[in-house]
């Protein structure tokens, strides 16, 4: 068994524990088990990192699902905000075409930046200067950039903002237990790759008693 092979993390949960269950209610297989060191000590052992795979498994997968709710929206805000300011741009740059200085003032020459801090500071320009410029300002009210438009684009970014910090607490609490979880599914693949090997030779007289533990013998 291995974290790297096709099987799904919760096949692997779930294969370890019919064998570590099945391991008990066979007298057979448990008698020959406890032969070789696998008492019921030994399989509490492994039952005790199972739990603790599937209790790290379970919450890697709520805070995985908490993660993607707030990029979700997250996102969605970032791409509502993109859409305005690129349509807005593109007005100020027809209205103002022949005001280089102006141009440049409102952080609307050359190309829109990619990273997100950068973007985001010449959005916030943009739009605080037309907020605090009414002459700027009233010269593009006639393609439908007024007082109100810049107010809600400003109340969005702010909201951006905000949801941002949730966004970010959730992906950094989200890679630190899927950390966790994998170092518990490590131990629990030492713990049946010796428990399996156990297995094949306390069974080698009786090989389709393997089955039971949930692994295929052929023939």
């Amino acid at each position: 068994m291995s974290l790297n092979n096709s099987k799904s993390q919760t096949e692997i949960l779930e294969s370890s524990r019919i064998a570590l269950t099945n391991v008990e209610e066979n007298p057979v297989i448990k008698q020959l088990m406890e032969e070789l060191g696998y008492n019921t000590a030994k399989i509490d052992e492994g039952k005790t990192i199972l739990n603790a795979a599937k209790t790290k498994f379970n919450n890697n997968h709520t805070l995985e699902d908490t993660r993607a709710k707030a990029y979700k929206a997250f996102n969605h805000e970032k791409t509502n905000i993109e859409t305005k300011y690129a349509r807005d741009r593109k007005k100020a740059k027809i209205v103002f075409k022949q005001d280089t200085l102006l141009l440049k003032e409102l952080g609307i020459k050359g190309i829109i930046p990619k990273s997100y801090v950068k973007w985001l500071e010449t959005v916030n320009l943009f739009y605080n200067i037309l907020n605090t410029q009414p002459s700027i300002l009233a010269q593009l009210e006639t393609i439908q950039v007024n007082h109100a438009h810049v107010t809600e684009v400003l109340a969005e970014l702010n909201e951006l903002e905000n949801l941002k910090a949730p966004y970010i607490l959730a992906k950094g609490n989200g890679q630190n237990e899927t950390k966790n979880k994998n170092k518990a599914f490590k131990s629990l693949e030492t713990y049946m790759s010796d428990f399996f090997a156990v297995a094949r030779l306390a069974l080698e007289s009786e090989p389709q008693l393997l089955e039971s533990l949930g692994k295929y013998v052929k023939g």
